[in-house]
């Protein structure tokens, strides 16, 4: 058995059973990696190249270097027409569905922008390969070395027909991705943790307890009438623009879109004075934002903290992914309020316990279909 075939057999070899069984698209990179070193290859930077279905990003970009944690790079939407994709080695693969191979180390020009920048690290020798996947979205994988001799003829005959074994699983691996981003877009991403996981059968409901809260666009009605459905879809992206990063990086999670309005929950998990806290900090970050933007409509809060059950209804193929309970129904007939009172945003009782910055009572009612009263909490002065 010569070089080629040896390492050629091993590495498909990997792939087929490590390989298979890699948690995603970049521990494959990582193994992979590994597995052709200890082969002898003398390797010093591989990336993965895949499109995928997600509304931020069109292309994932997976980067391995010895010793370094593999990067994830997330690519635009739109990046096909950019310098950085178009003339590059990866749009080169995808159209032409054939291997390039360039040494890097010979002087003069090179091909592509990214060659160049690839030879200022030392590299000597790079290889990339299209990996065609069924779909018809192809995916791209490469090597590159720093080896003086850079990539023998044996190695490289080896490496070329890797493609067709790794897409398999590459294939496989990106798939798995983009399932999972695709369920996280639309329903949150513990949902689709648990719906990957099998939760599936309506009736599936998860119980969590957790600080809440309940955004809503003032006006909605009005705007509809007054305009096309198109210019209120754009208005609702920029309210919500303005009001889900606040949640997101203040560790809460979008359970739900409702109309003009968004649902979401900042998990006690043990602690549920952090996540009150958490919820209050995002809410006034959202009003912050919302406002400085000048040309958005208003925007009412509501917060509580309680039980929050969430999973599958809906009748025969087609269910839903909701969140429902006793506490979602407190949470909205509070929000409703907001208007009613002339505030921003209105919290219960139950969330505003011993809150510091202290929210201010303004009033005490019975919510809408509940015997017992509940003491509206509103902002300070600050």
């Amino acid at each position: 058995m010569d070089d080629r075939t040896e390492l050629l057999a091993y590495a498909t070899a990997w792939l087929s059973g490590e390989g298979r069984f890699a948690r995603d698209a970049g521990a494959l990179l990582e193994g992979l990696s590994a597995a052709l070193i200890e082969l002898g290859l003398p390797l010093d930077r591989a990336t993965f190249h895949a499109p995928t279905l997600h509304p931020s990003h069109r292309w994932v970009m997976r980067v391995w270097l010895p010793g370094v944690e593999t990067r994830t790079l997330l690519r635009p939407h739109g990046i096909e027409g950019t310098p950085t994709f178009h003339g590059n080695t990866v749009e080169h693969v995808v159209a032409t569905g054939r291997p390039y191979r360039m040494r890097l180390d010979e002087g003069g020009s090179l091909d592509f922008p990214v060659l160049d920048e690839l030879r200022d690290t030392g590299l000597t020798d790079y290889l990339i390969v299209p990996l065609p996947a069924g779909s018809g979205r192809t995916g791209a994988a490469s090597w590159a070395t720093a080896r003086p001799t850079g990539f023998t003829a044996s190695e490289i005959a080896a490496l070329t027909p890797l493609a067709g074994p790794l897409s398999l699983v590459f294939e496989l691996k990106a798939q798995e991705g983009m399932l999972a981003d695709v369920l996280a877009a639309y329903v949150g991403r513990d949902p689709a943790r648990r719906i990957l996981a099998g939760g599936v059968r309506r009736g599936d409901t998860r119980r969590m307890r957790a600080a809440m809260l309940l955004a809503d666009m003032r006006g909605f009605g009005a705007l509809s009438d007054a305009t096309t459905p198109e210019r209120v879809v754009a208005v609702l992206n920029r309210v919500f623009d303005a009001v889900v990063p606040a949640i997101e990086d203040a560790g809460g999670e979008v359970l739900k879109y409702i109309g003009d309005g968004v649902l979401a929950v900042f998990d006690t998990a043990g602690d549920e004075a952090r996540a009150r806290h958490a919820a209050l900090r995002s809410a006034r970050i959202a009003l912050t934002a919302v406002a400085e933007a000048g040309d958005l409509p208003a925007i009412g809060i509501a917060l509580h903290v309680g039980t929050v059950a969430y999973g599958n209804i809906g009748a025969g193929d087609r269910l839903d992914f909701t969140a429902i309970g006793r506490d979602v129904n407190v949470l909205a007939r509070v929000e409703a309020l907001c208007k009613v009172y002339g505030q921003p945003l209105l919290a219960t009782g139950a969330f505003a316990d011993g809150l510091s910055p202290a929210l201010t009572p303004i009033d005490t009612v019975t919510l809408r279909g509940f015997n017992e009263r509940q003491t509206l909490f509103a902002l300070g002065d600050d």
